[in-house]
């Protein structure tokens, strides 16, 4: 994946805003969508327990080989959260790191500048996907944190304005 070029992550809890953010990018620039959403839509079609609160392990196998395979063919400049995020999610629930977790190598394949949206009571809200307390998205948000400075990213944080705003100060770092 290293001849391919870095993408840049905007990652943080559910509902903190990143992919109305990412929407708006598209505007300008190439945006990788959020896999595990698909994945969650994927699997609640079809009946299947590949669902993060239902096996998160078969949820971050899917969520890892449908990631790579776009990583490969796509040219976005933004990607909606990363692999990075699927480690921070086991660690929360105590799950063993894969080992394709593990050796993911996150510095070739993303930019070290990453975009955190931190949680925000006053936009979060759950929905057929997103079904985690807001209280849990806390929690998350600090084993995300957690993972991205272990590895690290430099991270950049997105104040709680309009996504329009938002937008603007990305396109300012990256472009």
């Amino acid at each position: 994946m290293s001849k391919l070029q870095k993408k840049y992550i905007i990652t943080g809890a559910p509902g903190t805003g990143k992919t109305t953010t990412i929407n708006l990018l598209k505007n300008t620039i190439s945006c990788m969508d959020e896999v595990a959403r698909k994945v969650i839509l994927e699997e609640q079609k079809n009946n299947s327990n590949g669902l993060p609160w239902d096996n998160l392990n078969r949820f971050s196998d899917l969520v890892f080989n449908v990631t790579s395979q776009e990583l490969l063919i796509s040219d976005a400049l933004v990607c909606d959260r990363s692999l990075l995020d699927l480690e921070a999610y086991l660690a929360l629930e105590n799950k063993m790191i894969p080992s394709y977790l593990k050796n993911f190598p996150y510095k070739e394949t993303y930019h070290n500048t990453i975009f955190f949206a931190p949680t925000w009571f006053d936009i979060y809200c759950q929905d057929g996907q997103r079904l985690q307390e807001f209280d849990y998205c806390l929690k998350l948000e600090k084993a995300l944190l957690e993972q991205y400075k272990s590895k690290g990213f430099k991270i950049v944080f997105l104040p709680k304005y309009s996504a329009k705003k938002r937008t603007k100060l990305i396109l300012k770092y990256i472009l």
